[in-house]
């Protein structure tokens, strides 16, 4: 189902009134604007009421995409009628989210957990493509993303602070263009 030529896949698909994206390889800054931009969809639409990712298949996850699914999942909590949840979480992603605070703002559940009832994608699913050419666009979710993070838990700005200096002085320059 994946492109061959990039292992970092998303793929969504609609089942009964749930949203739900399945991230193949690692979540990363090169999924997080299609993933956003689908989510965004489904919130305008209203063709959902659980939007659910599925991490079964995800190896690992960048600042950047977790700083996207933080800035989803504040966003969506302040939305009423709709969920959102990553299920199938691997220890290695949770300690990954809990390393930056995301799991205090993100509803999740582990991989051996029974209780989330089965969302894999079936057959045939949308692929969500990431769109190169816009690269304002990526620079602002990319810097949007780590003001998230900030955001949700302050001590990440030593963590950050450089790279948030390096993608605000991006987007100015990509905007004077």
């Amino acid at each position: 189902m994946g492109s061959g030529n990039n292992n970092d896949n998303l793929t969504a698909a609609y089942i009964e009134h749930t949203a739900v994206i399945r991230v193949e390889g690692r979540g990363s800054f090169k999924v997080s604007p299609p993933m956003k931009q689908f989510i965004h969809q489904v919130l305008e639409k209203h063709t959902a009421d659980r939007i659910v990712i599925d991490m079964t298949d995800c190896t690992g996850m960048d600042s950047t995409f977790m700083g996207v699914v933080a800035g989803l999942a504040c966003l969506i909590k302040s939305k009423p009628g709709f969920k959102f949840k990553l299920i199938n979480l691997s220890d290695k992603n949770r300690k990954l989210l809990v390393t930056l605070g995301v799991d205090r703002v993100v509803n999740y559940s582990m991989a051996s957990d029974e209780t989330d009832e089965s969302c894999r994608i079936c057959g045939e699913g949308e692929q969500l493509e990431a769109d190169f050419s816009d690269k304002l666009e990526a620079a602002k979710t990319t810097l949007e993303a780590h003001e998230t993070l900030v955001d949700i838990n302050p001590e990440n700005y030593s963590k950050f602070k450089s790279v948030l200096e390096f993608l605000e002085d991006d987007v100015r320059s990509l905007s004077n263009d």
